[in-house]
């Protein structure tokens, strides 16, 4: 659970300072999120799962990273879709939808 707080905030750090710069909400995502994967994979693998790293599981976990953050877009655009201006808290949905997805691919394919 620290592991999953720790990269959350730092993710979301990196999300929010960049929109406040006026950096465009896509892209200071995508950066947020590639911050977090380099920080989750070490941090999943040594502390959440107690998994020895390899390249098979960076593989999975990239795959994962990859899927979460599809699933992370979905809220994000709808909401945006009937409400323009909400753009942190579009922000905030679409990371529970990443960490929920994440962990329980992590937690069930890429750490077992």
């Amino acid at each position: 659970m620290v592991v999953g707080l720790f990269n959350t905030g730092l993710t979301g750090i990196v999300i929010f300072s960049l929109m406040y710069a006026n950096v465009n909400i896509y892209l200071a995502n995508a950066i947020g999120y590639v911050v977090g994967i380099i920080f989750s994979f070490i941090l999943n693998t040594l502390f959440t799962f107690n998994s020895t790293p390899n390249f098979s599981r960076l593989i999975k976990f990239l795959v994962t990273c990859g899927i979460a953050y599809l699933v992370n877009l979905v809220p994000i655009k709808c909401i945006l879709f009937f409400f323009p201006d909400y753009t942190f808290f579009s922000q905030i949905i679409g990371m529970i939808f990443y960490t929920i997805t994440g962990f329980l691919l992590n937690r069930f394919w890429v750490m077992k």
